[in-house]
């Protein structure tokens, strides 16, 4: 009987570290200002809960060639408006992390949809999320967000910092993905 019961425990403890280790497909909710989550999360915001579903690096996309020395970073991103009324989201709302080539500091940047002098084809227009969107309450869009990152890196972090009509912010999402090459 003593071995059972130690048995059950250590799968309920075992359990619990896997639980506890952030398995891809759970809701994660900030604590202390901050929430951190992997792909498949959904990241609930005060806002609008998000998925980054999946990413791919290319080193074009649909006709979109990116700057010497960069590839192309695209991330299937599910947005659902949970907030009491209609919101407008901009593709600025997120941003890429990376690390710098000596790997001593990180560097973000902005969805190439942000930057109002690229040309940016049609073809690949038509697959990502646009540069302002408006989302009813409890509507919901997926949509690609494309980032312009150091060629050869597969592993991003997608942040979101919850910004408010005063001016103040509030809690960072942080989400880590790992990219595979298409």
């Amino acid at each position: 009987m003593k071995k059972r019961i130690a048995s059950l425990l250590l799968i309920t403890f075992s359990a619990l570290l896997l639980a506890a280790c952030g398995s891809s497909g759970s809701i994660v909710l900030p604590k202390e200002g901050y929430a951190q989550g992997a792909a498949g999360d959904t990241m609930r915001t005060y806002f609008f809960d998000f998925t980054l579903n999946e990413a791919y690096t290319y080193s074009k996309y649909e006709g979109y060639i990116p700057t010497p020395g960069y590839d192309l970073l695209a991330v299937e991103v599910t947005v659902k408006n949970t907030f009491q009324e209609g919101i407008t989201m901009f593709d600025w709302d997120f941003i890429v992390l990376y690390d710098d080539n000596a790997g001593e500091e990180q560097i973000y940047d902005y969805p190439i949809t942000s930057y109002e002098d690229l040309e940016i084809p049609e073809a690949a227009r038509e697959t990502l999320l646009p540069s302002e969107y408006a989302l009813e309450k409890g509507e919901s869009l997926t949509g690609l967000l494309l980032f312009e990152v150091p060629a050869g890196d597969t592993e991003f972090t997608v942040s979101y910092l919850e910004s408010f009509e005063d001016d103040t912010t509030g809690d960072t999402f942080s989400v880590d993905i790992a990219a595979t090459r298409r």
